[in-house]
């Protein structure tokens, strides 16, 4: 069921909140795509990825900013939301520190004293770390 941003399906927040992992794909300046499996959180249509400012992904944002997410449930996937959009990294830094923040709480993630994970890394370091906005075109429920 295709389903345009302005008039999401009412299935597609509850769902997106409840899911842990997404596939998130962007292509590369010679149109070779890159997927990988990342932790999001999801707000008014939007999806937000916390990643290292050097990541492929973030490279591949430069030359082209068209980027799908795909987040399915079920061992077989029975449920599923395609998002297609487009992928900005958010430069305003309040902004990155408030999608930071609800990426630490829909993880439970417990910082230390330097507000780094348990892989050490420093999440709310915008120097190292970014927080890359989806803006959907298109999404998919089923």
């Amino acid at each position: 069921m295709g389903i345009d941003h302005a008039g999401e399906s009412v299935e597609v927040p509850p769902f997106m909140k409840r899911v842990r992992l997404a596939t998130f794909a962007t292509v590369d300046v010679r149109a070779r795509p890159h997927a990988v499996p990342v932790f999001f959180t999801y707000d008014d249509g939007r999806v937000y990825i916390q990643t290292d400012r050097g990541s492929v992904k973030v490279r591949n944002l430069r030359g082209n900013d068209n980027v799908v997410v795909v987040a399915f449930h079920g061992s077989l996937g029975e449920e599923a939301v395609i998002i297609r959009g487009k992928g900005r990294v958010i430069k305003e830094e309040s902004e990155f520190i408030r999608r930071t923040k609800e990426h630490v709480e829909k993880y439970h993630l417990r910082l230390d004293e330097e507000g780094r994970d348990r892989m050490g890394i420093p999440l709310f370091d915008a120097e190292i770390r970014c927080v890359i906005e989806v803006s959907p075109e298109k999404i998919l429920f089923w």
